[in-house]
Formats: C-alpha cells, structure tokens, sequence
C-alpha cells in the first residue's frame, strides 16, 4: 500500500507536544474505489448483480401514484404487469412456488425477501396460513408471470401492524414472480359424495381425478402412506359405481390400469414387495401388461426384492425391449444381475462345505447311512430354498450314525434339530430358527 502522507510523521514529535502532517490529495492506493463496494445487508462485491438489484425497490415516488400506472385487480389490490406468463390464472387446490420482495412506501430495502433467503417460498393457496393479499395477488398470475403488487395494510398486517418492524396501517409494495403451480387435489373429494353421487361414473371420474392430484402430490412430498390410502379409495369408489356403457367401461378400466400401477410403485417404494405383485396381478386381470414397460419393471422390482431372481429378470428384460434406453430398467437388470451372481457364490460355497462335511463322515459311515446322507441333502436343499417352508419331517427308525449326520447338517446350515416322542418312538425333523 502507498504513503498517502507528504512528508512521514516523527514517533517522538508525536509523544513529546504533537506534530504537524498534510495529505496528498492525489495519491490512490491499490484499493482505491473499494468505498463503492462497502458490506452491507446483502453481502460484499462477490454478489451477483441482479440479485442485489432485486433487493432495491423498483419505486422511489409514493405509493398513490404507483397505483396510478397500474390496474386495480380490487379496491385493496393494484397490479402492473413486468413480465407476462404462460396458460391461466390459476384456480382450484393449487401449491404454488414463488419468488418475491416486499417493501414498505420510502423504503429501498425490502422488509420481506425470498431473495434474501435463496429460497422460493411455497404454500397451498386456501390451506396455508398466509398474508390475504399476497394470496389474493398469487392467484391473479399465470405461471412464469413476473408482476408488482400494491396491497393495503387491510389485506397484510391490518391497522396496528407489529412495531418496530412493521409500520401501523402499512401497505405494501410485492415484486412476485410465480415459479410453477401444481394441482394437489382434494383429499376428501370421494368422502363427500352422497350414496346416489358414488354410484354414478360421471360424478366418481371427476372426484378421482381430484384424489388422484392429491394422492400424486403426497408421493412427491414422501408422504407415502397418504399416497397409497387414497389411491385405495379411489379404485374402491371407482369400482363400486355403476356403468352406462362400453365408453364409461373402457374409461373405468384405464383408470383402473393407472391406479394399480401408482400402487405398485408406492408398494415398491414402502419396501412392500408382496403388496406390489399384488397390485401388478389386479393390473394383469384387466390388460396386457406384456404391453406395459413400467409395470413389468414394477413387478421386476417387487420380484426381485422376494429373492425370485429368474422370474424378476424375464420381467426386467421384457420391460427393457419395450424401453431399450430406460435408464432406471438399465439400472436394475445391473443390479439383479450383481446380485445373481453373489447369490450362486454364496450357495456354492455352501453346499461345497456341505459335501466337504458329508465326506469326512464317509469313513465311519456303512453304505446305508451314506445313501441316507445324500438324500437328506437333496431334500434339505430344497427346504433351504422355500422361503414358505419353516419345517421339514425326516424319516423315522433313524440310527444312531444317521442322527449324527442330521446333527452335523442342522449345524452347518444354522437351523435345528427337534426330537419328539410319540407313542415311545422318536422323531425328528428340521425347523428354521
């Protein structure tokens, strides 16, 4: 860094009475012109431009003569347009995504900022606690709409507002730009049909239809069991009214498909395998699922979390030559394929030390109890391998050579031994821990 001084200052002048120093009104350091990035609120010079734009107010007059550029949406709303959006305003039971800046009349700095937070706020017009007037102005806005709000305090922080923070009787100045809008349906469309409304299809589609959103919006949120109940309810509702005709049929089946298959994935998602096939089979009664990637990879992924290997890998294969560059088929068959071959390693190993054992026992063995040794062994394996099978009886009159074979197997696989009496003979069988 430069020396800004004429001449330098003397140490002991300064403790002995004082000195006398000029400045050169012409020097510049390195860091001339930092005084224009200053820290504030917002951050240091590191900050993008337009962010920091968005952080002034667009208005610098008074409020009555914004309104006077602008059109009245209400006599508590005034709205002026900055960037048109796409479709219509919105309507209905919508989650909106938006960014926004609020400011009070005089002020630069915004008392409110999504830009401030990096974080597009969210809420569900007519569920969320949130300011009337912001809700209000949201829901005259397509989306991608950029526009600018005037709202009075009425339809914000009413006559007294919340001081320091916020003036009374304070109105105030919203930069809004919708982000997106999704449909999120009623949860509680089907609960209020009467008898005679659940009976006719006309009145049931548009219900589903709702509960389909809404049911769709709790999948994306996670809310999976949500999800699932009222997926539920609809195929129950919509399976209990009453057709007119072969259209009213056709469009009941394909809803039908659409709901059994939102089913499976949630099923699959809920680690509920068995829930998933069922789904898929329900599915399978009403179409050709052959024809149907996504539900063959649904019932490829329930399979294969069962352990039935060769049955989820036709079901991935299948699904994969009707969407050959399905990344997320791709992705399973890899998987399955991994695990596949883990699972030949591991029961090979298995059965090698099973022979390995059976083997040993070859010597002191009489050639009785060694063909009773490798037919237990071809049992015992497809015991092992039914899941559904917790028990397995063997034969009865067993030597005392036989038993020790049994108690060695019973051993080696980590399951047990059981003996019972019945009548002064003994019994055995094999029981899975």
């Amino acid at each position: 860094m430069g020396n800004p001084l004429k001449t330098p200052i003397s140490i002991s002048e300064l403790l002995n009475g004082g000195t006398e120093f000029s400045l050169d009104a012409d020097f510049k350091s390195d860091a001339a012109g930092d005084e224009l990035f200053l820290d504030d609120d917002y951050g240091s010079s590191d900050d993008d431009e337009e962010r920091y734009k968005q952080l002034l107010a667009p208005w610098d007059r008074s409020f009555a003569e914004l309104r006077t550029t602008m059109v009245p949406v209400s006599e508590l709303i005034y709205k002026r347009i900055a960037r048109r959006g796409v479709g219509e305003p919105i309507k209905g039971n919508i989650c909106v995504t938006i960014d926004y800046n609020a400011f009070f009349e005089n002020e630069k700095k915004p008392f409110d900022s999504t830009t401030l937070r990096s974080t597009p706020y969210q809420f569900t017009v007519g569920k969320c606690p949130v300011l009337p007037g912001l809700e209000q102005a949201v829901q005259t806005m397509c989306v991608g709409e950029e526009a600018q709000f005037v709202i009075s305090y009425q339809l914000l922080f009413g006559e007294l507002g919340c001081m320091p923070r916020i003036p009374a009787k304070a109105d105030g100045l919203f930069v809004i730009k919708l982000i997106s809008c999704v449909d999120v349906g009623d949860a509680d469309a089907l609960a209020k049909l009467d008898e005679e409304g659940r009976r006719t299809y006309a009145v049931v589609k548009q219900k589903v239809a709702e509960i389909r959103a809404y049911a769709k919006n709790c999948f994306q949120r996670n809310m999976l069991p949500n999800a699932t109940n009222k997926y539920l309810e609809a195929v129950d509702t919509l399976k209990g009214c009453q057709l007119k005709d072969e259209q009213e049929e056709k469009e009941q089946r394909e809803t039908l498909v659409a709901l059994y298959t939102s089913l499976a994935v949630c099923f699959n998602r809920r680690d509920m395998p068995r829930d998933a096939c069922r789904m898929v089979n329900d599915v399978r009664a009403l179409c050709d699922v052959n024809r149907m990637a996504k539900v063959l990879y649904q019932e490829g992924k329930a399979l294969y979390k069962l352990g039935e290997y060769d049955r989820a890998r036709k079901c991935l294969l299948r699904a994969q030559k009707l969407e050959p560059r399905d990344e997320n088929i791709q992705k399973e068959l890899k998987s399955l394929h991994e695990s596949t071959e883990k699972h030949k390693k591991e029961e090979k190993n298995i059965w090698t030390r099973a022979f390995g054992m059976a083997e040993t026992k070859k010597k002191g063995m009489t050639a009785e109890e060694q063909s009773f040794a490798d037919s237990v062994k071809q049992t015992m394996r497809l015991f092992l391998d039914d899941e559904k099978c917790t028990m397995m009886p063997l034969p009865e009159g067993l030597s005392e050579g036989e038993v020790g074979v049994l108690e060695e197997l019973a051993k080696e696989f980590d399951i047990k031994l059981r003996l019972y009496v019945d009548n002064n003979r003994k019994h055995y069988k094999f029981q899975k821990k």
